[in-house]
């Protein structure tokens, strides 16, 4: 074992509209853990120390003891990344925990990772990029988690995060069971002109290709405000529209002079080319 490891992870935005389910960025917004050696165990969150019941703290404990070591180490915890708006804190919390843990063993493997965390998560779309990095494209086939990494066809966005909340059960359970052939259809096309367009040289890239019929309005209408700024933006705009995850949060690809609802905050963010990533080690 380590005496001390830093880690850290980006957020992440999934589905990216019409990649639903299927598609997934990292930004440059990150969650830092830090583990320690110590004679007891303690959790310090944004400099104060804290009772410690999160998510981060579960997977940490749940790895020692699946060692039967005691958990007597001091986790530090620097958030920076929004809870509950779409931008994969969730995703941040399990990779920087798991990964952390495990070079703090010397047992580190980045795929091993990536299939850990995603069967505690449940979604690949979100966990690949925060632990592999930029645009991803992930699928399960024949039981098997698969994430390949394409370029992406943008580097900036601007994400519009509301004062109002949709947890990942809400914007599920809220879902139809079954849709039109046609909107299955829609969707097909739309992202499959999004990833070709990652190997074209084009300036801008189609609005058109983030069109969705399958969620992202199902979800808007938990947040009667939020889906009013997106139509109108969606209207108004030339930029690309899309929901961040499961919402939310509202991204904006590209430069633009929109400004945010009162009480809602504007974070201009690029695509990070790395996902979890050891920051120091001693």
């Amino acid at each position: 074992m380590r005496k001390k490891v830093t880690v850290s992870a980006p957020a992440t935005i999934a589905n990216l509209g019409s990649g639903f389910d299927t598609l997934g960025v990292a930004l440059e917004l990150r969650n830092y853990v830090s583990l320690e050696e110590s004679d007891e165990f303690e959790v310090v969150e944004n400099g104060e120390k804290v009772q410690g019941n999160d998510l981060v703290v579960k997977v940490i404990k749940d790895f020692f003891n699946e060692r039967n070591q005691p958990a007597k180490v001091k986790i530090t915890k620097k958030n920076s990344i929004p809870m509950k708006k779409g931008l994969g804190s969730s995703s941040a919390a399990i990779v920087s925990a798991l990964g952390a843990a495990m070079v703090f063993f010397n047992e580190f493997d980045r795929n091993l990772l990536f299939e850990r965390s995603v069967e505690i998560e449940g979604h690949p779309d979100n966990v690949a990029p925060a632990v592999f990095g930029g645009l991803r494209v992930s699928a399960n086939i024949s039981n098997k988690n698969i994430s390949l990494g394409v370029n992406a066809p943008f580097q900036q966005v601007d994400v519009f995060v509301p004062p109002c909340e949709i947890s990942t059960a809400q914007a599920r359970k809220i879902l139809p069971k079954m849709v039109p052939f046609s909107d299955a259809i829609f969707n097909i096309q739309r992202v499959a002109m999004l990833l070709a367009s990652s190997f074209e040289s084009e300036e801008e890239i189609s609005k058109e290709y983030f069109k969705d019929k399958l969620h992202q309005h199902k979800r808007l209408s938990l947040c009667k405000d939020v889906l009013d700024f997106f139509e109108k933006m969606d209207s108004d705009i030339t930029n690309p529209i899309f929901v961040c995850g499961s919402g939310p949060s509202i991204a904006i690809v590209g430069k633009n002079d929109v400004l945010p609802p009162e009480g809602w905050k504007k974070l201009p963010l690029n695509v990070s080319t790395e996902g979890f990533k050891v920051e120091e080690e001693e």
